[in-house]
């Protein structure tokens, strides 16, 4: 955070620099004598890049909740399958559970790690795979319906957590980001050519048109990284996934000896 707060900071005093030069540079008569055709240049300019920022700005914030969604769909099958473990026969019952309950502690303690660095695990991926291999050495003959449903969400868990892979690094094409750099550097510039004849309102509005674009940009790039950054997605739905398996896993284990219920 420190760093993002660094790069506001330096775009404003870049452009306070800028503004700086002008008025010294130019004199504030001229300035002021070109006010009609540099506000009419400046709303439009200041439109339309208003609107592509906005655009980008929400696309982003799709972005990062679609990925918070594939972790919540990718959960919610992953403990589904637990559930239907249950109901196959051995061994796969209990291979199945215990790589389900490897698989949730290795995105936790690894794979997020891992995520933050643009990298997937590859002990999470070789649980992930066990996992199906164990699933499909299941006799085809015992518990049909229940192997053809344990399936199916076998088949959209893997689908969640192909999405949530996908937003290991930005999506945003490096044009796109061009475009929106050299684009507020003009605007901001722009508003250098106004002739406001107290400098201190005018460097407050500079200031305060550098800083929101740049704070904007720099929540877009954030955004672009759902796993990354100072703003990113936390494990929790797995570690409230985890716990429900560990207390269900608890539940179904039968009484030791010599703890059965008292009179």
């Amino acid at each position: 955070m420190l760093l993002e707060a660094f790069i506001v900071i330096g775009f404003i005093g870049l452009s306070l620099a800028g503004l700086m030069v002008v008025r010294r540079s130019v004199p504030l008569e001229r300035l002021q004598e070109q006010h009609d055709v540099a506000s009419a240049c400046f709303a439009v300019l200041g439109s339309l890049y208003g609107i592509v920022l906005a655009f980008v700005l929400v696309s982003s914030w799709e972005r990062f909740e679609a990925a918070r969604q594939d972790v919540q769909r990718e959960v919610d099958a992953l403990s589904d399958v637990y559930r239907h473990a249950q109901a196959l026969p051995e061994p796969t019952r209990t291979d199945l559970e215990r790589l389900i309950v490897e698989y949730a502690h290795s995105v936790i303690d690894s794979e997020w790690a891992s995520m933050a660095e643009g990298e997937r695990s590859p002990e999470t991926q070789r649980i992930f795979g066990a996992m199906w291999t164990t699933l499909l050495a299941t006799p085809a003959s015992d518990q049909v319906s229940v192997f053809q449903n344990t399936l199916s969400r076998m088949d959209d868990f893997s689908d969640a957590r192909r999405g949530r892979l996908r937003y290991l690094r930005g999506g945003m094409p490096g044009v796109v980001w061009f475009f929106l750099v050299a684009a507020g550097v003009i605007t901001v510039a722009f508003s250098y050519f106004f002739g406001l004849r107290s400098l201190i309102p005018h460097m407050l509005m500079t200031a305060a048109l550098a800083g929101t674009m740049a704070f904007t940009l720099l929540l877009i790039a954030e955004l672009q990284r759902p796993f990354g950054g100072n703003v990113s997605l936390e494990p929790i739905d797995f570690r409230t996934g985890l716990s429900l398996l560990d207390a269900s896993t608890s539940a179904s284990m039968p009484p030791r000896p010599g703890q059965g219920h008292g009179p």
